[in-house]
């Protein structure tokens, strides 16, 4: 590991390439590369975006480029896990030729750890509708805005874990394997479960639906007996704001009569 960084960043450089020397670990993978790796660290957008020749989207914290075999890292948020992900992405680089982006990304959130990605799902109305998307527009959406980006990152990260769990106890590493020997993802899902890209989609549609889809339905109505408790609580909050304007003009007009006069004594 060779790390590159500007004044000021040795000591974070330091710890980076010590913690990517020791993660050799990586889901379905039997034998990790040993290659040398380039490491650049920067700080600020201006610089990663030039150094990325401004192919990354503008919420980018990191980029693997297998060819040169170089990480290009910015430090923001926890760089520990955004060196990871990149890791896994050289990781599956070095072991396969090439898969789909939503398997490539999918592949190295769940190597990284990154399970907060799925909190996105808890919102997504969508898929509460029942119309999941297609693998195709998971994607399309990867390179788009923050916000939708998060949404099809959780997406992918379901897609392959969904391939994890269809290994059983050998999770990834039968389709990886065939990915290696073959380079065809379709071709590869065939051989390793019987099913064809279009199948697998469909399966994984279903069960998304069946294991996020009754969350969001409970969430929808925590959320909807959460707008009723806010509705009622400031109906209630008016109407004694309203009785205590009544009762102050009450006290405030109130005329106490005057004894009415008796006989002299």
């Amino acid at each position: 590991m060779t790390a590159v960084y500007w004044p000021g960043a040795g000591r974070v450089a330091a710890a980076l390439a010590e913690f990517a020397d020791e993660t050799d670990h990586w889901p379905g993978i039997e034998r990790a590369s040993q290659l040398p790796i380039r490491l650049i660290i920067v700080r600020g957008a201006r610089r990663f975006d030039s150094l990325s020749a401004h192919r990354l989207p503008a919420w980018g914290a990191g980029a693997t480029f297998p060819a040169s075999r170089t990480i290009l890292i910015r430090l923001e948020g926890d760089p520990r896990q955004v060196l990871r992900h990149e890791l896994a992405h050289l990781a599956l680089h070095d072991a396969v030729r090439r898969v789909p982006l939503w398997f490539d990304e999918g592949y190295a959130a769940v190597a990284a750890g990154e399970w907060g990605r799925l909190d996105a799902l808890m919102m997504n109305w969508r898929l509460l509708a029942g119309r999941p998307p297609t693998l195709d527009e998971v994607t399309r959406d990867l390179r788009e805005e923050l916000g939708t980006a998060q949404l099809a990152y959780a997406y992918a990260t379901t897609a392959v874990l969904y391939l994890q769990r269809l290994g059983k106890d050998r999770g990834l590493a039968p389709l990886l394997r065939n990915l290696a020997a073959d380079g065809n993802f379709d071709r590869a899902l065939r051989t390793t479960y019987g099913m064809t890209q279009e199948q697998f989609e469909t399966a994984w549609q279903a069960q998304l639906r069946g294991r996020y889809g009754w969350l969001l339905v409970f969430a929808s109505f925590a959320t909807l007996w959460l707008i009723v408790l806010a509705v009622l609580g400031l109906g209630w909050r008016q109407r004694r704001r309203r009785d205590r304007l009544r009762r102050q003009a009450l006290d405030d007009g109130w005329v106490v009569p005057s004894e009415p006069e008796g006989p002299g004594a």
